[in-house]
């Protein structure tokens, strides 16, 4: 660790040590910051994502860590979820997205309930671990929400 003049401090310094003065932002809305990059790269990603419940979770932070960013995870979740929570992130596809999947049986809105989380509006139909066909938001415009996954999929259960 190094500070501006480039000697490394002779103490260390915790919340309980520093007092900030609380003050009012030139920044009149959030919508009014510009994460723009100065060399001209043109990413608007933050580099880190605070740890609000609705903002950092496991979704989040799987696509900023893709980007290069972090995402500190809220500290309400339990440990068992956070321990579940890094390991998904961890183990996800560095360049490819976690696709969205869903049982042969699940009703189609369930399916549509989660659907809108992905750019391309697709899901894998897995039987177990084995996939057995693709569902897209189109397949489920005129079926009935209660219809289930396997009658609207694109492929066959064996």
């Amino acid at each position: 660790m190094k500070f501006l003049n480039g000697l490394l401090p002779s103490h260390d310094l915790t919340y309980s040590d520093v007092f900030m003065v609380p003050s009012r932002s030139a920044v009149t809305s959030r919508l009014d910051v510009d994460l723009t990059t100065p060399d001209g790269v043109g990413t608007t990603l933050p580099l880190v994502v605070a740890n609000m419940t609705a903002i950092s979770g496991r979704r989040m932070a799987e696509t900023v860590a893709r980007r290069g960013g972090i995402a500190v995870l809220p500290q309400d979740i339990p440990v068992p979820a956070l321990i579940d929570t890094i390991a998904a992130v961890k183990g996800c596809h560095t360049v490819f997205e976690t696709p969205i999947t869903i049982a042969p049986n699940a009703p189609v809105a369930e399916l549509l309930a989660v659907l809108g989380k992905r750019v391309h509006r697709t899901a894998v139909v897995l039987d177990g671990q084995a996939p057995v066909g693709i569902v897209t938001e189109e397949d489920c415009a005129a079926v009935d929400r209660f219809a289930q996954v396997k009658d609207v999929m694109k492929g066959t259960l064996a």
